[in-house]
């Protein structure tokens, strides 16, 4: 496995798709992960890297973010792409749910049924959709039937909340949500950040519809965390306070879930980005700097000791960490680019929520949706 990253900022989206396309054209790639900020989401730039790189098969495959990632740092404007050769050794294959309002949970769930009972199942793949879906029944439907681990985000934009879209090709789409499946001789490795310091104590969800908890330990939700924190929920607590969000029947599935401070169905409740239902168990976190970079570092040397060389990287960060963290993000790029030998190809960009499972030690469990999340896919042959 070959892999090259490139990024640019080029104003024109036609002439910043060349340039990519030129960068990684040497290596012949198969596929070409494409990220970036919401001002390059147009045709342009997908038409530019294909008439650079020159091949009538080639993948392209992404979405737009809160910027992107890349070797050479992380960018609020721009484009990146991490390009991958492997001489026919993977097989990529495109699967792709249109119209998210319409069925879109049984669609996704007779998707991955299909996939996990074919001769030949995927080794992983990457999953990015529009940021306006129910994360929480993706994550419920990808735990029922994904039986392969799969790794990706919700495109996002620059914060605005105003569309994001998933590259497919040539294409730019938007109200979509698209699987890129790996077949055949690929190895990789998933990491996860998401250290949070714990506050007080764990709570028993009473009552919660969607990502709507109205209820915790027999008190209202808003009640609760305040009777954990201290105080009452703030606007100036978004990003510094999520929750731990615990499965009653998977208590290793741990995940964070970021407060939606402007999201109350009633009074007394608190929505979250993603779903919970009654029966589960939470825990308010903190958020603290030198934790999650540590953290990151920490991730970065455990990957290095695994002893693989890998080919590239992927990451998929939460647009919360960007926000919070400030300058201090280029560190979950430069932790990775200390850990490897230099020029380790890499791109990603900051999410709206992040999929993955969660490593342990005979493999992962079940694919999870993430908050305030550090995702890392390693990628070898």
């Amino acid at each position: 496995m070959r892999a090259v990253s490139a990024s640019t900022s080029n104003l024109d989206p036609y002439r910043a798709g060349v340039e990519l396309g030129e960068s990684v054209a040497s290596i012949e790639p198969e596929v070409v992960f494409l990220f970036s900020s919401i001002q390059y989401a147009v045709p342009d730039l997908l038409e530019g890297l294909h008439d650079a790189v020159g091949r009538d098969d080639l993948i392209v495959f992404g979405n737009s973010g809160d910027g992107c990632f890349e070797t050479a740092g992380v960018f609020d404007f721009g484009a990146a792409v991490l390009a991958l050769t492997s001489k026919g050794h993977v097989r990529w294959k495109i699967d792709v749910l249109t119209g998210l309002k319409d069925g879109f949970v049984e669609r996704l769930g007779s998707l991955l049924s299909h996939l996990a009972s074919a001769s030949e199942v995927p080794q992983f793949a990457y999953l990015v959709t529009d940021f306006r879906v129910d994360a929480g029944q993706i994550e419920t439907t990808l735990q029922k039937y994904a039986t392969f681990p799969i790794v990706g985000g919700l495109a996002m934009d620059d914060r605005r909340g105003l569309g994001s879209y998933v590259y497919i090709n040539r294409e730019v789409r938007s109200d979509t949500l698209a699987l890129l499946s790996a077949y055949g001789d690929i190895g990789f490795s998933i990491a996860l950040g998401n250290a949070q310091r714990p506050i007080g104590h764990p709570g028993h969800i009473d009552a919660a519809a969607a990502n709507q908890v109205r209820q915790i330990d027999g008190i209202s939700a808003a009640a609760f965390i305040e009777r954990e924190t201290g105080k009452p929920v703030l606007q100036s607590d978004r990003g510094v306070l999520s929750v731990r969000l615990m499965d009653s029947a998977a208590l290793d599935e741990g995940r964070l879930r970021s407060i939606m401070l402007k999201a109350q169905s009633s009074p007394g409740a608190i929505g979250f980005f993603g779903g919970m239902e009654s029966g589960d168990w939470l825990q308010v976190c903190q958020a603290n700097p030198e934790q999650m970079l540590g953290e990151v570092e920490q991730i970065a040397v455990s990957l290095r000791e695994r002893g693989k060389a890998p080919a590239g990287a992927l990451i998929v960060s939460c647009t919360g960490r960007k926000s919070f963290l400030g300058k201090e993000i280029e560190r979950e790029v430069d932790a990775l680019n200390r850990a490897f030998p230099p020029g380790l190809p890499l791109a990603g960009f900051p999410s709206r929520g992040e999929i993955a499972p969660l490593p342990r030690h005979d493999g992962y469990t079940h694919t999870l949706f993430h908050n305030m999340t550090y995702v890392v896919l390693l990628i070898w042959q």
